[in-house]
């Protein structure tokens, strides 16, 4: 016996295919992080330290959307704060990649994907144990 979905059938599919399309991203990203590898090319201090506050927020971000998704709320709005986790999580992915392009430090960049990888996991963990609300 499955339990029914409290999600409206357009957005389970909308849903799923952003989910598909950033993980995609994501794994793109990454692949470019590992083909972007090379020599090290240090950026100054200003660009180190906005590109580390960028990052930050998008974290936060995720982090902050995602919360906002577990609670009870209606499924619509679910749907907006786990589309803004997402969104969060690939903007992560593709940040690692202009630092990996930026830089050539592959280590930095895979952890700024891996990291995106990490909320868009987190984010479907949520989507996959939405409980059954009236809304």
């Amino acid at each position: 016996m499955t339990r029914p979905s409290p999600w409206p059938q357009a957005t389970v599919r909308s849903l799923a295919s952003v989910r598909r399309v950033v993980f995609l991203a994501l794994l793109v990203c990454g692949g470019g992080v590992l083909a972007a590898s090379g020599e090290p090319r240090p950026m100054t201090s200003t660009s180190d330290s906005l590109l580390t506050t960028v990052v930050i927020v998008l974290a936060l971000g995720a982090v902050v959307s995602r919360q906002f998704a577990t609670r009870r709320v209606r499924a619509q709005t679910r749907a907006r704060w786990l589309l803004g986790t997402y969104a969060f999580s690939a903007a992560l992915g593709f940040s690692g990649l202009w630092s990996a392009l930026v830089t050539g430090e592959s280590l930095r960049g895979i952890g700024y994907v891996v990291a995106g990888a990490l909320f868009a996991l987190a984010g479907w963990r949520v989507e996959a144990a939405t409980p059954n609300l009236s809304a």
